[in-house]
């Protein structure tokens, strides 16, 4: 099963060396690394500025990563925007890297690519100085209030201490592709996290569309090949059925993944 095969060798160190060669990649403008990931930090940059536009949500929104992996680069630029920040992941070692940069007691390393990604994100993206990457660190550390368990096979699928219904934001990224085994089971997944999101809430996934495999260090992990209408089907049956839109990047497979394009969603929850 995907879920055993992560919990045994999904190897963070590994992930964060492979992945975020981004930090010293982006100064090459012909790194696909950097391109994917200048995408997406604009994409959830757009996303959250957009939605702090409305008056109703602003500057009070309660954020749920599910699945969020070793990383925090998703919700460097929802920081400004909320009160507080729900961390879950289901891979134990992945919830203490992220637990221990919480803690300010990550090692020299992971603090570094942690604060390369914030720098870049602010300064980069959002057109920002020196002085808000040092606010924008803290407010992550202060506004991620706790890092939790996680499993999509469980009900709940997320440690009884939080809460349903409470959530603006459901976040999850590059994570259901692989921890579901099938299409259906990747439908049921969003319904069942659906349940976290209050009405009129959002949703907000970044997924790769026709991935059967990716790899980290030397594991090679299984992904369920998910088209835009599967995902679009599969967003709707789960209630988010208001301002259903997407972008999209199309990448070249390789030996370390086998995707053909990388697609943000971002849709609402019906009242």
């Amino acid at each position: 099963m995907a879920s055993a095969l992560h919990q045994e060798l999904f190897d963070p160190d590994a992930y964060l060396t492979d992945a975020f060669s981004f930090c010293e990649a982006r100064r090459s403008r012909e790194s696909r690394v950097a391109s994917w990931y200048e995408w997406a930090l604009g994409k959830f940059h757009q996303f959250y500025s957009t939605l702090n536009s409305d008056s109703a949500v602003r500057k009070r929104l309660h954020i749920l990563e599910f699945g969020g992996g070793p990383v925090i680069y998703p919700l460097i630029s929802a920081a400004p925007y909320v009160e507080t920040i729900v961390f879950s992941e289901f891979v134990g070692r992945n919830r203490d890297v992220v637990a221990s940069w919480r803690n300010r007691k990550a090692t020299p390393s992971i603090a570094n690519i942690f604060r390369s990604l914030i720098q870049y994100a602010v300064q980069s993206v959002e057109g920002r100085d020196e002085e808000e990457v040092q606010r924008r660190e803290q407010e992550l550390l202060d506004k991620i209030i706790s890092v939790v368990p996680c499993d999509i096979r469980q009900d709940p699928p997320v440690d009884a201490s939080v809460r349903t219904g409470m959530y603006d934001v459901l976040s999850t990224h590059l994570c259901l592709v692989t921890a579901c085994e099938s299409v259906e089971m990747y439908a049921e997944a969003l319904q069942k996290l659906s349940a976290y999101v209050r009405p009129g809430g959002y949703i907000l996934t970044l997924e790769v569309l026709e991935q059967t495999f990716y790899t980290v260090g030397d594991a090679r992990f299984p992904c369920v090949a998910l088209t835009k209408e599967i995902v679009r089907k599969s967003l709707i049956g789960a209630g988010f059925t208001e301002e259903l839109c997407f972008h999209s990047l199309p990448v070249e497979p390789s030996e370390a993944f086998d995707a053909k394009e990388f697609v943000m969603f971002s849709a609402r929850k019906c009242h």
